[in-house]
């Protein structure tokens, strides 16, 4: 995986008041390769397979009504790298991938600062993001000891493999390659996601070397990378019911006689009878078919501030507190729908708050106390500090999956106050919690998650003590002590949001290490 990059960059101080950083860099990524074209490339989704004059008249003695025997296709498969005439590359690179970058700052007076930017900056598409698909290039070999039940024996530990190891045939199987299975590919077209970040914000200094700063951050991603379905079962024979409609259960799972066996041994679609489902994909002779496109997209926006204190007086204090929203369309609700939904991010923290600071404690000689006492006692005393990193930040939100809920959605988080591990929300705003009444085979409306129903959040304190003795000019010692999650406050991993689990609504697990202190002694010299 290979990439070309090139920038031009400066500042223009206009006035006295006012300057500019000007920038533009061009990045071109090349498509990745495998050394010995070891990877799948892409799918042939017109070349007929095989597998088709075979499973065609096997279909046409048991059609289904809603495929005609006479329509009843097999086609399509992989593509391999460097095979037939194909490209090694996996995918075209995108040659249009300008960035520019726009900086300001103006002194509104010696005391005040307006900053501000806007910026393009490209993902990149190679191994640092995906790997090579190297379906077909490797086979596992089972092992079998006995082929009669037990009473002989055909391998032993000494030779657990007699015939051998079956080997993996790479791209010669060609559009058969994995047929019976789910497979993936490349996309030829993908370009590089990108991200359009800009900022403003005002800086203000304040007496005691202390300073003040507020902004608005903001971000945008487009053509974010999104998993499509290619091979989904046709959107008109899900259920819209919003109860479960086990009419479409049934007809969607009914088994029926399969065309494609005994023709694809130890896959999926190995028996004498499969689901109705499966011959009503585009692509029947395999269970799933994805590719990634650009159709995904992202919106940030966060107030910004700070408060920082330098270092004086022996002391210095840092706060930051960001106000944010995070919404993401990088997934599909359901295999048919036409564009991703829209959802709040699974990293999306409306609060984060850090507070940090450092005390250098006021003894020994040339400090507030204690400044003239005997040189002995000055080492013990002197050199003390104390450190503290205070973290609090908002729980990821929730989701319950394709839940049947018929409720208010405002009733569903609890009041703090209200809040244990048992009941983390109100499981009863209105879930449906029998299992024989949940959904299935039908197009899901219940969103992915709620920002109003959130996890457990971060609140973790770290302490620590540290004590410098200094011996002579070049030598130093340093002794620490850390107390990470000081007040060993538990940190809850989230709860479990599956309704038919006599589980639901419960805390079962932490995922915060309990209160840990360590000693460390250091000699600088």
């Amino acid at each position: 995986s290979r990439i070309w990059s090139a920038y031009l960059q400066d500042d223009w101080k206009l006035t006295s008041k006012l300057t500019l950083n000007l920038g533009l860099r061009y990045e071109l990524e090349f498509p990745t390769t495998e050394r010995y074209n070891r990877s799948v490339l892409g799918f042939d989704n017109t070349t007929p397979s095989p597998l088709q004059t075979q499973a065609r008249a096997n279909y046409a003695s048991n059609p289904i009504p809603q495929i005609p025997a006479d329509q009843f296709r097999v086609v399509g498969g992989l593509t391999f790298a460097g095979v037939g005439g194909n490209p090694r590359g996996l995918w075209s690179s995108d040659r249009n991938n300008f960035v520019p970058r726009v900086g300001f700052a103006y002194a509104i007076d010696p005391k005040t600062v307006v900053r501000g930017g806007v910026g393009l900056f490209f993902d990149q598409l190679g191994i640092l993001r995906r790997q090579v698909n190297q379906t077909g290039f490797s086979r596992s070999t089972s092992f079998v000891a006995s082929q009669d039940n037990g009473l002989t024996f055909i391998a032993n530990l000494t030779n657990p493999f007699p015939n051998g190891f079956d080997r993996p045939v790479g791209a010669g199987l060609g559009i058969m390659t994995n047929a019976g299975q789910s497979i993936s590919f490349f996309n030829p077209s993908l370009t590089n996601p990108y991200m359009e970040r800009w900022q403003i914000g005002v800086q203000r200094q304040l007496p005691h070397q202390a300073v003040i700063e507020v902004a608005y951050v903001g971000n945008h991603g487009s053509d974010l990378r999104v998993s499509r379905q290619l091979d989904p079962v046709p959107r008109q024979y899900y259920s819209t019911s919003p109860v479960r409609d086990q009419a479409t259960i049934d007809f969607l799972s009914a088994q029926v006689r399969n065309p494609f066996y005994p023709m694809l041994p130890g896959t999926s679609l190995s028996g004498s009878n499969v689901s109705r489902s499966q011959l009503l994909r585009p692509y029947p002779q395999f269970t799933s078919i994805s590719r990634d496109t650009n159709e995904g997209y992202s919106r940030y926006a966060s107030l910004q501030t700070r408060f920082e204190k330098r270092l004086s007086a022996g002391y210095t204090v840092n706060v930051a507190w960001t106000w944010a929203k995070l919404l993401e369309a990088t997934g599909f609700l359901n295999d048919t729908d036409p564009i991703p939904e829209r959802v709040v991010s699974d990293q999306d923290r409306t609060h984060r708050i850090v507070i940090s600071g450092l005390w250098e404690l006021p003894l020994g000689k040339g400090r507030r106390f204690a400044a003239s006492v005997n040189p002995v006692l000055n080492k013990i005393i002197e050199g003390w500090q104390a450190q503290a990193i205070f973290q609090g930040q908002s729980g990821a939100p929730l989701g319950f999956g394709n839940a049947i809920f018929t409720g208010d959605l405002h009733n569903i988080p609890l009041p703090k106050n209200q809040r244990t591990i048992y009941r983390w929300f109100n499981i009863d705003a209105g879930f449906e919690r029998a299992s024989a009444r949940q959904l299935g085979s039908n197009i899901r409306t219940f969103s992915t998650r709620f920002s109003g129903v959130r996890g457990d959040g971060l609140n973790n304190w770290d302490l620590s003590i540290v004590k410098n003795t200094s011996f002579t000019e070049r030598v130093r010692l340093q002794f620490r002590s850390e107390f990470i999650n000081a007040l060993n406050h538990a940190q809850f991993s989230n709860p479990n949001t599956t309704p038919t689990s006599s589980s639901f609504g419960r805390v079962t697990s932490s995922s915060q290490w309990p209160r840990t202190i360590q000693f460390a002694l250091k000699l600088l010299f």
